[in-house]
């Protein structure tokens, strides 16, 4: 079934994008938490060979089947022809397009006539998981609805050339996020079960899982790492759900929740037409459950639990087979796209002057310096640091060499070759114990301090203040 669009409908899905991605495009640097950091990466592996960078003597490449591959091969095929902040930057676009226009082909093919529904998915936008700069999560999302809305259409049209495609759609999912992955699997078999298929129909769409899983079970052997795991308390758990619509505006989360829960108690409390869409509930309910038994971490991953919401908010667009009315509740999502966009518009732009003063500071360390970042959070909004790995623009700008470049084995193809001491601290923000300042002193030509008053002395002891701005401080260390 195909929808034709309308002149007016084009237009408004026009201006709905250039609102979109406003935010990006208008500053200079994007004040999402690990996108500084995630960047330094393709980077450092575009440049690995050239003589302009010191980077082959401290970073190496180790390319696997891992999942979470997406930005970096995005990027760094961007970057063959672009520099690389224009290159992040049209990632970022297409992290934000993505995923309503997946959403609505997963739509068009799972309810026909309720494409519409997929201006909901625009609430999703610039979300906690996209202000954190979880990029790779983020697109694999899109790249999950995508797959789930090529298996349907092979559902409808059996064929191989279409089986083919779900196949390509599935595996690139796994190459996005192994959240996205698994969570297709899952849609897919819960679906097929509340449905009644064939077996025949689920035994293929689980061999679209195949090569993925391989994949998957080759690059843990490869990793060889432990898998400690972290579950929340029930509490936690009940406030896990802010996490879903968390951004800049207290009162606009607040709304964006209760508005469309609210409209849909009006519809159901007004019975007009109102009918469950039963399989889709179940699997919503499925994936529901599936957040609260859950742990909040395992390994390195973080928010585990949390990322299967905007899968269960996606399929809560569905629930609902009719209701008269529902369509009036499109306008007043639009709105609250354009009131949450405008929020994160103007917390980017009031951002600026401070990030600015920041990247004054890789002026104040040469290039190719091995540089120790420093740098605590205290219990700030995680939203609103973007200062803790704002110093990975100067392996961008300057060519720094330093050891907290995203390089987990088993996830990221970027290995650091060189034997540095690295404090565990900073990937908390938070410093228990005192970095050993002598080891410091050893391996490191220059230490990037951010907030961190309660170590200046011993900073002082072992460096040189070159540079300061406001919270930062650049010290050059002195070599005994």
């Amino acid at each position: 079934m195909r929808t034709r669009l309308s002149p007016r409908t084009i237009t408004l899905v026009l201006l709905l994008c250039g609102v979109l991605l406003a935010p990006i495009w208008l500053v200079k640097y994007p004040p999402l938490l690990d996108y500084p950091n995630h960047l330094a990466r393709p980077f450092v592996l575009a440049h690995l060979a050239d003589p302009r960078f010191h980077f082959s003597s401290y970073y190496g490449a180790d390319w696997g089947f891992y999942p979470y591959l997406a930005m970096d091969v995005i990027v760094l095929g961007l970057e063959s022809f672009l520099p690389v902040q224009l290159a992040g930057r049209i990632f970022l676009s297409l992290c934000l397009l993505a995923l309503p226009l997946a959403v609505w082909f997963f739509l068009q093919q799972a309810v026909p006539g309720r494409e519409h529904r997929a201006a909901g998915a625009l609430l999703l936008a610039y979300d906690y998981f996209f202000l954190l700069g979880f990029l790779n999560f983020y697109f694999g999302v899109a790249a999950c609805f995508l797959a789930l809305g090529l298996w349907l259409r092979y559902l409808a049209w059996p064929g191989a050339g279409r089986w083919c495609l779900a196949l390509a759609g599935v595996t690139v999912a796994y190459f996005s996020h192994l959240m996205g992955f698994a969570v297709g699997g899952l849609v897919m078999t819960s679906y097929s079960l509340f449905t009644r298929r064939k077996f025949r129909e689920l035994l293929f769409s689980w061999l679209l899982f195949v090569p993925g899983a391989c994949f998957y079970l080759h690059s843990q052997v490869m990793a060889g790492v432990g898998r400690e795991i972290v579950f929340r308390s029930l509490r936690e758990k009940f406030f896990g759900f802010y996490a879903l619509m968390h951004g800049y505006s207290i009162a606009l989360d607040i709304i964006t929740v209760a508005v469309p829960a609210g409209c849909l108690l009006v519809i159901w409390w007004r019975r007009r037409g109102f009918q469950w869409d039963w399989p889709w509930l179940g699997v919503a309910a499925v994936l529901f459950v599936l957040y609260w038994v859950l742990p909040a971490g395992y390994g390195p991953s973080w928010d585990v639990d949390v990322r299967v919401l905007p899968f269960v908010f996606v399929l809560g667009l569905m629930v609902v087979k009719q209701g008269r009315g529902a369509r009036l509740v499109v306008p007043l999502v639009l709105l609250l796209f354009v009131l949450r966009t405008g929020s994160v518009t103007y917390h980017f732009l009031s951002a600026q002057p401070q990030l600015a003063a920041l990247a004054r500071s890789f002026s104040a360390a040469p290039a190719h310096a091995r540089v120790l970042p420093v740098v605590e959070a205290g219990d700030e909004d995680p939203l609103r640091r973007p200062y803790a790995h704002f110093w990975a623009n100067g392996v961008i700008e300057r060519g720094w060499l330093s050891p907290y470049l995203f390089a987990i084995r088993g996830q990221n193809p970027l290995r650091i070759r060189q034997d540095s001491y690295a404090p565990g601290g900073f990937w908390d923000l938070s410093y228990e114990k005192a970095p050993e300042w002598e080891q410091v002193r050893r391996d490191y030509d220059y230490v990037w301090a951010y907030d961190v008053s309660r170590f200046a002395s011993r900073l002082a002891a072992i460096g040189e203040l070159v540079f300061e701005q406001g919270e930062l401080q650049v010290y050059r260390i002195r070599k005994p």
